[in-house]
């Protein structure tokens, strides 16, 4: 795998925590709880600390790091999009939030795992992805729980 295959692969990483931010961004504004405004200002924390680590591995092998942090993915976009609508037909109520939230976790979650599965990434980047996954999965626990 070439350089650019990596650099490409961790850019779509840092396009869904882009998205991640934003998409937690808006939960906080469709919310009224302030105990999970909390908890969704937590998560969007985490992502800006995933996209640096990101950036970091990009850079270290000589890529370029997607820069605009509004960069995200297409579908993400369609999903948010998707949020805003449900969200401004349901009232912003707590279950519809956290449905949405967790809907938007699952998808970074298969993000992350669609790209450990690829094997000519190098280890010390597998890692730092394994250790990643681990928390999101940790997030949307917690969401379902809150959810259920």
């Amino acid at each position: 795998m070439k350089n650019s295959d990596i650099v490409d692969a961790l850019n779509e990483l840092v396009k869904i925590n882009n998205d991640r931010i934003m998409g937690y961004e808006k939960a906080i504004e469709d919310n009224e709880d302030k105990d999970l405004d909390d908890l969704f200002r937590h998560y969007v924390i985490q992502s800006q600390n995933f996209r640096s680590q990101l950036a970091d591995h990009i850079v270290r092998i000589d890529g370029k790091a997607v820069s605009d942090a509004t960069s995200t993915d297409f579908s993400s976009k369609i999903h948010r999009a998707w949020i805003d609508i449900k969200s401004a037909l349901t009232g912003k109520d707590k279950d519809t939030v956290l449905s949405s939230v967790e809907f938007g976790e699952n998808a970074a979650i298969e993000a992350y795992k669609d790209s450990i599965e690829n094997e000519h990434l190098p280890a010390y980047i597998k890692e730092d992805l394994h250790k990643q996954l681990t928390e999101l999965e940790a997030a949307f626990a917690k969401i379902s729980a809150l959810h259920a």
